[in-house]
């Protein structure tokens, strides 16, 4: 995604206009940018740190922007001192909150308080933290096996939600500013190839599957990418383009794309089916599957709680189907 998609419709621009201006509030509030998965979240935030990077004085902590996941998070005071110290006078973003323990949470619920603008358990410093989630704002509130609740107060001083390609009806700019993000024209030999499709069937194709393009924006470039592979495939040695050709092409990406490139799930969840990994123990297979029951459950019914209730399960049950209590074993030996 281009910095072009942000101007594809008015709830992206007020969105991105919005994460410019709290990226860099005076006060160095938390700030968490939601979203579903693929609406940008992440380029997004590059893009506004970048915009905004070039004027802004050091006490902002705008010098660097640097994305952390959840799973590499630390677990220990001492730890996440150290990441601060690190980053003094940066910002870090914290990339999928949900995940973070609970041990993790009040770690950092106790590193973001403050009284003189400044963050850290033991060692205090200058830094600015974000947070992302995917999951809906819903769920992160109200469901305290997900965030406790004094930890969501604590990290949504600021917040930002990104609009999905079925919120707004800009798909077709998207998928432009997608394409020259590509940069094609860069593809040694295959310059020619490089202009934007301007065809209807495939216009209408993407406003037809709007809803269908789960994965958001990184459906966009896989048909980008596609797009652009099929005018080879099918050119071959002639340069110009033709409309009979163009239109085998919207052919082939209708037929190959959701029947073989996108994500097989079922019931819109691709968190459906486990893959097993050969050389794990029966142990770690069992813990892996928990934690894929956890996710999917929150993806299918919007919370744990509600989950819990739907399967059958009491309160709680799935509260430690997390990866803190994946086994330490591993037992993973070389294929045979």
């Amino acid at each position: 995604m281009s910095e072009l998609a942000f101007n594809g419709g008015v709830k992206r621009i007020l969105a991105f206009n919005k994460l410019k201006v709290f990226l860099a509030n005076p006060g160095k509030f938390c700030l968490i940018v939601l979203g579903s998965r693929g609406t940008g979240k992440h380029f997004a935030i590059e893009q506004a740190f970048a915009q905004i990077n070039s004027n802004a004085n050091k006490e902002l902590c705008l010098g660097k922007l640097e994305f952390i996941s959840s799973s590499n998070f630390p677990t220990k005071e001492g730890e996440i001192d150290d990441l601060f110290n690190e980053h003094s006078y940066q910002t870090i973003v914290v990339e999928d909150v949900e995940n973070l323990t609970e041990e993790q949470q009040f770690l950092l619920f106790k590193g973001l308080s403050t009284t003189d603008g400044t963050f850290g358990i033991s060692k205090k410093t200058n830094l600015r933290v974000v947070f992302t989630s995917s999951m809906d704002i819903e769920a992160l509130r109200e469901d305290k096996n997900q965030l406790q609740g004094y930890f969501w107060d604590r990290i949504s001083q600021l917040v930002i939600v990104f609009p999905s390609f079925s919120d707004e009806d800009n798909v077709i700019k998207d998928f432009y500013a997608t394409w020259d993000k590509m940069s094609f024209q860069k593809t040694m030999g295959f310059e020619h190839f490089a202009n934007a499709p301007k065809n209807t069937d495939l216009q209408k194709f993407l406003e037809d599957n709007v809803s269908k393009f789960q994965g958001g924006f990184r459906d966009l470039d896989k048909l980008a990418c596609m797009y652009f592979n099929y005018r080879i495939l099918h050119y071959r040695e002639t340069k110009k383009l033709s409309e009979s050709i163009e239109k085998q092409i919207v052919k082939d990406i209708k037929d190959d794309f959701f029947s073989k490139t996108q994500l097989h799930n079922n019931s819109g969840n691709e968190l459906s089916q486990f893959q097993i990994q050969r050389g794990f123990s029966m142990l770690d297979l069992n813990a892996q599957f928990r934690i894929q029951v956890r996710k999917w459950a929150i993806k299918e019914y919007g919370t744990i709680l509600k989950a819990e209730k739907a399967l059958g399960l009491g309160a709680g049950t799935m509260k430690n189907y997390i990866a803190k209590n994946f086994p330490k074993s591993q037992s993973k030996k070389k294929d045979q």
